[in-house]
């Protein structure tokens, strides 16, 4: 119930399509949703199995429901992967036909037939009241849309980029990866970045745009921004690299001292930086288009920071505040209470489009010198993945989070399974150059740095994958030792089940403890849970009270 509480509020605020993830309660979501499939598995088995009174029954069900709630508010495909596959067995073994068969069929049919919701909705903006004009669906999730002349080019994920002029396709460009923004560098060359931080180099000949080569910044890549032909690419690791020339991105400068950067703005003068704890800081910007010395920094943690020189936009509890900043003064010009939780900032012309977690854009226009009017409001209904703008249009991509949630599950190019199957990867390589004994057990971080491809950045000191992990640090050997021991707690736990298959609670407790093992087993395919002293500590409580309830009633019985 408490996890459900703040699960409402967490909804409420539209966290669950920003985050794509449960509040963090006790533990991390991950860890919580795992302990949950715990309580939902005992509550199902008992329900399923017990006979009871009707009363008990229901408080059993009720128990069983709001677990699963609970569970499903973690937004954890982990937990429920495990929980799917307890209930499966605890159904199996109760040879429920009726409901397993059908079940199957379903989860069958809803993951063959359904398909992300993905658009892209088209308002003109007709003297501040903004009028839907068109709306364009698309086959992949638009990521981001960029007015291009007289078209609109969306970044389609794994559909590589689409170009539309009105409602028709003009031409779809396929790319080596899953594609999120589209911008313009220089003359003819624009960029499109891809969700593992790879840059790709397009340039528009007479023929349209063609892919001309890749490359990636040092580090882990957070936000990028154009000026003056040069691209400043902010790694959260390794700070602020500028590219110069796009036909030789070794030609570049790096910044190693603005690193825990976030977010960045640039224009011709200055260059503004959201940090990783919440402030920000503004600097001169240098002949060169090199940073110079700091004018002004605010340490206070903010929900949002956008800047468009000389005003500062910022985002906090107690709603949306613009201050100027010149070389002398940092002043409070407006503040719009009714305006929270800003989640983006455009502009286009004298008008700030504002994007906020109640999923409203708010139409702020600046009318004279340092003067801002709250000038109108769309209601949307959902939260935009993508927003843009020009002079007389504005631009949404809307995705159904939700089913992009269950579909994600055989996504490929999911963050999340992108960042999984490269560890994954990287792991059979390392079982391959020590496949009798591995690595050793210890942290495989600097190793994982000597098996990834170079665009893989995020650095992990564990594989994500229980048999994977140990495969490459214990080798085969491990692996084998390993896989004997669950066999063993599996052939032990289903012994217990059928000797007590008669005995009223132990038999619903033991059908429990057998289905959350293979839940832990399972979720142990995307999750290095077997190293998790939360989830390790139920596995072998759980493993001993069966045993334990087993010798309070059959004493002579050996399992073992």
């Amino acid at each position: 119930m408490i996890y459900l509480y703040f699960s409402f509020n967490h909804y409420i605020s539209n966290l669950y399509s920003i985050t794509e993830s449960g509040p963090s309660v006790f533990q991390y979501p991950i860890t919580a949703s795992e302990i949950l499939t715990f309580t939902v598995l005992f509550l199902f088995a008992f329900f399923v199995n017990e006979k009871t009174s009707v009363k008990n029954k229901i408080l059993l069900f009720a128990g069983f429901a709001l677990s699963l709630l609970a569970l499903f508010s973690t937004y954890k495909r982990t937990g429920w992967m495990g929980a799917a596959a307890g209930i499966l067995i605890i159904l199996i073994l109760k040879k429920q036909w009726k409901i397993i068969i059908p079940g199957l069929i379903l989860i069958l049919i809803f993951f063959l037939t359904q398909k992300n919701v993905s658009d892209v909705n088209v308002y003109e903006l007709l003297n501040n009241n903004p009028v839907l004009e068109r709306t364009i669906s698309t086959e992949g999730k638009a990521y981001d849309v960029y007015p291009f002349d007289d078209k609109i080019i969306i970044s389609d994920y794994n559909e590589g980029l689409e170009i539309y002029k009105d409602s028709i396709l003009q031409k779809k460009i396929d790319l080596p990866g899953a594609v999120i923004k589209f911008s313009k560098w220089q003359d003819n060359y624009y960029l499109a970045y891809l969700i593992d931080t790879r840059f790709l180099l397009l340039e528009n000949k007479s023929s349209g745009l063609s892919y001309v080569n890749e490359f990636i910044s040092p580090g882990m890549t957070y936000d990028y921004a154009v000026l003056n032909n040069n691209l400043f690419v902010v790694d959260k690791d390794s700070g602020l690299t500028v590219f110069t020339n796009p036909e030789d991105p070794a030609e570049k400068f790096n910044y190693n001292q603005f690193s825990g950067v976030t977010n960045i703005y640039i224009d011709s003068n200055h260059i503004a930086f959201k940090k990783d704890q919440g402030g920000f800081e503004i600097y001169e910007l240098l002949e060169g288009n090199r940073p110079g010395k700091l004018i002004f920094s605010n340490p206070d943690k903010l929900d949002y920071f956008y800047y468009s020189y000389p005003y500062i936009f910022t985002s906090a509890p107690s709603g949306l505040k613009i201050h100027k900043i010149d070389s002398i003064n940092y002043q409070q010009l407006y503040s719009f209470d009714l305006i929270k939780n800003v989640r983006k900032i455009v502009k286009a012309d004298n008008k700030y489009f504002v994007l906020s977690l109640d999923a409203n854009v708010y139409i702020v226009e600046k009318t004279d010198p340092d003067s801002f009017d709250l000038v109108n409001k769309i209601n949307l209904g959902y939260i935009p993945q993508g927003i843009s703008a020009d002079s007389s249009k504005l631009y949404l991509t809307h995705l159904d989070s939700k089913r992009s949630r269950l579909l994600s599950i055989i996504d490929p190019y999911h963050p999340s399974n992108l960042g999984r199957l490269a560890l994954w990867s990287a792991g059979f390589k390392m079982f391959l150059d020590r496949p009798i004994f591995g690595l050793g057990d210890i942290d495989l971080a600097k190793y994982f740095k000597v098996y990834k491809k170079p665009y893989q950045k995020e650095i992990q000191g564990h594989l994500h994958n229980n048999f994977i992990h140990i495969l490459a640090t214990l080798g085969l050997f491990g692996l084998s030792a390993v896989c004997f021991l669950f066999y063993k707690i599996i052939l032990i736990d289903l012994k217990i089940y059928f000797a007590v298959k008669t005995e009223p609670f132990i038999s619903s407790y033991s059908l429990g403890a057998f289905a959350a093992f293979i839940g832990f087993l399972v979720s142990g395919l995307t999750e290095l849970n077997f190293w998790d002293h939360e989830i390790t500590t139920l596995i072998w409580f759980t493993f001993g009270l069966n045993l334990a309830l087993l010798k309070s009633v059959k004493p002579e019985n050996e399992i073992i």
